[in-house]
Parts: structure tokens; C-alpha cells; sequence
């Protein structure tokens, strides 16, 4: 793959990525559903793939960062 389709290709996840934050977030500050422990649950469920999608972000960046030097 040529490095501009490459910096496509991590334009495109990193856009796609910050997308899925804005809705976890979203969905993290109005959670409605009827039982406490239910709402534990999905609760931790998305905080744990929200700190996985800030983590792949950030690796992103720094492979972004990395072509970008060479």
C-alpha cells in the first residue's frame, strides 16, 4: 500500500473512531435503563470500550506521526 492511500486509510479510522466516542460518551451521560445493577453493567461495558477506542486513537496518532517523519 502506498503511503497515501496508508494516510487514507488512518484518516478514515481516525474519523470513524472519533464518531464511536461522541456516541459512547453520549450514551455513557444519559443512560436510562429500569435496574441499578443493569445499568452497572452496560455502564462499565461501554466505559471499557471507550478507554479501548481512546487507546487505538492514540496508537493512530503515533503511527500517523511516524510516516509522517519518514
Amino acid at each position: 500500500m502506498n503511503p497515501a492511500a496508508l494516510k487514507a486509510k488512518l484518516e478514515d479510522a481516525k474519523l470513524r473512531l472519533s464518531r464511536a466516542e461522541s456516541v459512547m460518551e453520549q450514551a455513557l451521560r444519559t443512560i436510562d435503563v429500569g435496574a441499578l445493577q443493569e445499568k452497572s453493567m452496560i455502564s462499565a461495558a461501554l466505559g471499557s470500550a471507550l478507554a479501548e477506542m481512546k487507546a487505538a486513537r492514540q496508537d493512530l496518532l503515533a503511527l500517523e506521526k511516524v510516516i509522517a517523519d519518514e
